[in-house]
């Protein structure tokens, strides 16, 4: 134990001695974290859109005011023609153009068939496939509001129906006839209040049911509005609710991914590069011949390392409450217990490569290779649901797959052990292989 201690005492020294070395360790990846959420941005912002218009009717009028209200859009406003729109895309001045084709409003008033052309510059497919959903999104809100300003009162386009001139006259007899037919003054009285009685209840009749007419008008016309842009809207509403992520934010995602790419630059990167300048310079020779035995050096490289590796997660931890209000929704001992192990799998990983490689350049290399593969496939930049099949292969071999799950599940759903135990099981396992691994190269290297 004495000898373990001397050697992490060493490992220390010549850490904070090497200003290089402490400055790889602490200072670049810290500013990667602090840098990288706000630069990884998954949201699209700045859309630049153009229309052509061959309408020039009111509602063209009124969805380009929709657009240049949203936030997300830069509205460059109306072209002459669609190849002054093509070159303002060829010359990257915008990213989308809205085309409405001539009698577009006549054909919603008529529940005519028409279109809405849109045109995406898909060089960026990311921007082109956000930029077209949110397109949709401000021509559904669109048609939806105008569809419910006309259900909640009379549309400015429907002129009443004038129903008097539908009205019969209501019979009446000559002053002559009715005197000759009455026989006393109170008959004559009785039977004209009962006339206008019979002709005031008609007239209400033909109002209530010029009303009715006239509402049916105004719902059908309400429902051909809204089905012109999407037929299905009018008859289904979702509601959608984001559990664990209810903003969705997507630091949510970055920031605990990058808590990882840090753990693995420390654990894998730094460990293999300290250890083959030590062989380099001779110094690793020198422990050779002394009574020390490999497990004791293994140990007593890998601990400072561990240490250093759970510290600077500490404080990641710690930026990410304060900077970027993500709390830990789970355990803290079981994050702390799951990192410690990713950070066996990776020391070993490090010393693995330290022990097949000659020189510093070729450990560079080979971590830089394995850093790549692992950031790709453990989902922290793509889901690994829309990955194909032997690309899900491959990720049984890569720990931060695994890592990446159960720190995402700890961290925003609050997992416990029993969620994350596949996980945690997977990365022992990998942690004694590759440990066992390097220790039995080592052992061949020295002899």
């Amino acid at each position: 134990m004495r000898v373990i201690l001397m050697l992490i005492k060493k490992e220390f020294l010549q850490v904070f001695r090497n200003s290089l070395l402490w400055k790889i360790l602490l200072l670049a990846p810290l500013a990667e974290f602090l840098l990288f959420p706000y630069t990884a941005d998954y949201e699209i912002k700045n859309v630049h859109i153009a229309f052509v218009d061959h309408d020039k009717s009111t509602v063209t009028m009124d969805i380009q005011s929709h657009f240049s209200a949203s936030q997300y859009f830069i509205n460059h406003g109306e072209v002459d023609s669609r190849e002054e729109a093509a070159r303002m895309m060829k010359a990257d001045e915008i990213d989308f153009i809205i085309e409405f084709p001539a009698d577009f409003e006549k054909s919603l008033v008529r529940q005519q068939p028409t279109t809405i052309h849109i045109t995406a510059n898909a060089i960026n497919t990311v921007k082109a496939g956000l930029g077209s959903e949110y397109v949709q999104r401000v021509l559904a809100s669109y048609f939806v509001d105008m569809a419910s300003e006309e259900a909640a009162g009379r549309p400015q386009s429907v002129v009443p129906h004038d129903y008097s001139s539908e009205v019969e006259d209501v019979p009446t007899a000559s002053p002559t006839a009715m005197i000759a037919a009455a026989q006393t003054p109170q008959q004559m009285q009785q039977q004209l209040s009962a006339r206008m009685q019979q002709s005031r209840a008609e007239q209400e009749a033909m109002e209530v049911q010029a009303e009715r007419a006239e509402q049916e008008e105004r719902d059908r016309q309400t429902e051909a509005v809204t089905r012109a842009m999407n037929p299905q809207l009018a008859q289904l509403v979702t509601t959608n609710v984001y559990w664990y992520n209810e903003q969705m934010n997507y630091k949510n995602l970055i920031v605990p991914g990058l808590l990882i790419i840090l753990v693995t630059l420390i654990g894998a990167y730094v460990t293999a590069l300290n250890i083959v300048r030590e062989k380099e310079i001779g110094t690793i020779e020198q422990v050779n011949v002394t009574p020390i035995k490999k497990w004791q050096f293994l140990l007593g490289k890998m601990i400072p390392f561990w240490i250093l590796g759970l510290a600077e997660f500490s404080v990641g931890l710690v930026i990410m409450k304060l900077l970027f209000g993500i709390s830990i929704q789970g355990s803290l001992l079981l994050l702390f217990g799951l990192t410690a192990v990713y950070l066996l799998v990776m020391l070993g990983l490090g010393f693995f490569i330290s022990s097949i490689s000659a020189n510093q350049l070729q450990a560079m290399f080979i971590v830089f290779f394995l850093f790549i593969l692992f950031v790709m496939l453990s989902g922290v930049l793509t889901p690994i649901e829309g990955m194909p099949d032997w690309a899900a292969y491959i990720n049984y071999f890569n720990p931060m797959s695994f890592f990446m799950s159960a720190i995402k599940t700890v961290i925003l759903k609050g997992s416990t052990m029993q969620n994350i135990q596949s996980q945690f099981i997977a990365l022992s396992v990998m942690a004694v292989i590759l440990n066992a691994a390097a220790l039995i190269f080592y052992r061949e290297k020295a002899k």
